[in-house]
């Protein structure tokens, strides 16, 4: 069986077939380092996770990079509104217009300790808060989610010498042009000699052009041209190059990176949708118009992210963050939900609030709470499987149950993975293959008996479908905790988002064991529903009773 992918570039399925054989050459656009990441960031990352993961599940040498992109517009406005201070005019902006007092708390917070880390560097505010979000992005918004680690993080400030070299070189060739110190690429003479501009995003080039306007005052020949270096304005940061002192325009950096990192062509560029036009085109165009050849073999992007249906904004106010994203869900929750989606389409976090916050947790109903039940779920079978087999010595070579499901597992992960990395297939099948592992721990004595090879025949079977659900549930990332130390940890954050004393549910849960014990089934019931009101469910069982707190 071979991977094949939907590649953007040719708007084909196409059977992947890399540069340097059983070699992953891949690039994913990193992010702009001027605050905190979102969940569109997050289910970009998690969506190439899986991605890397397969890759490297089906022999792949995986060599991956992602940038940072420290050097840019939005940074250096951050930079200056730390400057002004907590009550500069920057506030009124209306990108702040729906913050409330805890998003500005949050905020000003951030800011305070920006400037301290500033203190006593002789460095531009702009490269201060670029080192901080690269660390929040590494320790806090990233740090828990056991993503695959690139093989290198290039940052554009540390690239200035292969940016300007690539400048130079689209210049050299025809397609670039110097005014006053900002230099240009010309994407007409590019379109003219190649009839390449839009291969990836598929815009016709005649539109763009009739349809678009350049100011009087603009310095570019026509209106589609990109800045491939800027001049930088009194108190910017800015670096010096045959042009003058300036820095780089925000396309360049990517093509620079990649071709320093991996070589060119090199085998997979990926990124949101968003990027396609005209972040990706550009990259594509200024690349080849510097080199005459192929930039990249195969360009893969995610979809986009709704919360509630609706476009997340913060002009909206349905902007979520990271940090706070986690103190909705686990991380664990959230790859589930992440990989629930084919990568290519569109998802929606459903969030509806039911109350405050507690502890930093927030009450929440919605596709959040349905990845939150099914990974435990899955982590409540595997503890299940996993008791059914204890302590059994199953000897090598017993027999498994006569199911075509018990050997099909794995077969069908691949399957649905090599078919464009579909998660959500697989994911789907790896709940299909959960479903069966109950089936067999619900067999009773008298059926366990009936069956060819007996208990044995029965033990192995569901050691093998357990091995191979943890198998293809570790590619993806998933179920890579101990099933009871998981559960444990999923409990525990439900016990601090509905303020939940743990001890006293226990002390409850004591008095009732004695109330069983008694006989007195009155008081036993009494105390069950007394707790079911407060959202925890008692389960009682062969192996004593176990308690939970419903979503």
């Amino acid at each position: 069986m071979t991977i094949h992918i939907q590649n953007v570039l040719t708007k084909k399925k196409e059977e992947f077939s890399p540069v340097v054989a059983d070699e992953l050459r891949i690039y994913i656009c990193g992010v702009t380092v001027y605050g905190r990441c979102h969940v569109g960031h997050l289910r970009c990352y998690l969506s190439f996770d899986a991605v890397l993961r397969y890759f490297r599940y089906r022999g792949f040498d995986v060599k991956y990079v992602r940038n940072f992109t420290d050097i840019d517009d939005k940074i250096i406005a951050r930079a200056a509104e730390i400057e002004a201070g907590p009550q500069g005019d920057w506030r009124s902006g209306k990108e702040y217009a729906t913050f409330d007092d805890e998003q500005w708390a949050v905020r000003l917070a951030e800011d305070e300790v920006i400037r301290g880390r500033a203190k006593g560097q002789d460095r531009h505010m702009a490269e201060i808060v670029s080192d901080y979000f690269i660390d929040v992005f590494r320790n806090e918004d990233f740090g828990s989610f056991d993503l695959l680690a690139p093989v290198a993080e290039p940052r554009v400030s540390e690239n200035i010498p292969e940016v300007i070299a690539l400048i130079e070189k689209i210049i050299g060739n025809g397609f670039g042009y110097n005014v006053d110190g900002d230099v240009y690429f010309d994407v007409p003479a590019y379109h003219d000699a190649t009839r390449a501009y839009g291969v990836l995003s598929g815009r016709d080039f005649k539109q763009l052009i009739d349809g678009a306007r350049v100011a009087t005052t603009d310095k570019k020949r026509s209106a589609p041209d990109f800045a491939l270096w800027k001049k930088s304005g009194p108190g910017e940061p800015a670096w010096p190059s045959p042009w003058g002192d300036g820095r780089p325009g925000w396309h360049i950096e990517c093509s620079a990176m990649s071709v320093n990192e991996l070589g060119q062509p090199f085998d997979i560029h990926g990124g949101g949708k968003d990027l396609i036009f005209p972040h990706h085109e550009n990259e594509i165009a200024q690349s080849e118009a510097a080199s005459g050849t192929r930039f990249c073999n195969t360009w893969i992007h995610n979809g986009f992210v709704t919360v509630d249906g609706v476009k997340m904004s913060k002009s909206l106010g349905n902007f979520i963050t990271i940090k706070e994203a986690l103190g909705m869900a686990p991380p664990e929750v959230w790859r589930f939900l992440a990989l629930g989606t084919h990568y290519a389409h569109p998802i929606d976090f459903s969030r509806t609030r039911e109350a405050g916050e507690v502890d930093g947790c927030s009450t929440v109903r919605g596709t959040i709470d349905i990845a939150f039940e099914r990974v435990e779920y899955f982590y409540e079978t595997l503890k299940r499987a996993g008791e059914a087999t204890a302590g059994a010595e199953i000897p090598d070579g017993t027999p498994l149950m006569d199911d075509p499901r018990v050997r099909g597992v794995v077969d069908g992960f691949v399957e649905a993975m090599d078919d464009d990395f579909n998660t959500a297939v697989a994911v789907a099948r790896m709940g299909e293959a959960m479903r069966l592992l109950n089936e067999l721990c619900d067999m009773k004595a008298k059926k366990i008996k009936k069956i060819e090879g007996g208990r044995a025949a029965w033990q192995a079977t569901i050691e093998k479908v357990k091995k191979d659900i943890i198998e293809v549930c570790h590619v993806l990332g998933l179920c890579t905790k101990d099933p009871s130390v998981a559960l444990g940890e999923l409990r525990g954050f439900l016990v601090r988002c509905h303020d939940l004393d743990a001890g006293a549910i226990e002390a409850r849960l004591d008095e009732r064991s004695r109330a069983r014990e008694e006989k007195d089934w009155a008081k036993s019931d009494a105390l069950r529903d007394a707790l079911l009101e407060l959202g925890v469910e008692v389960r009682d069982g062969p192996s004593g009773t176990e308690w939970k707190v419903a979503r």
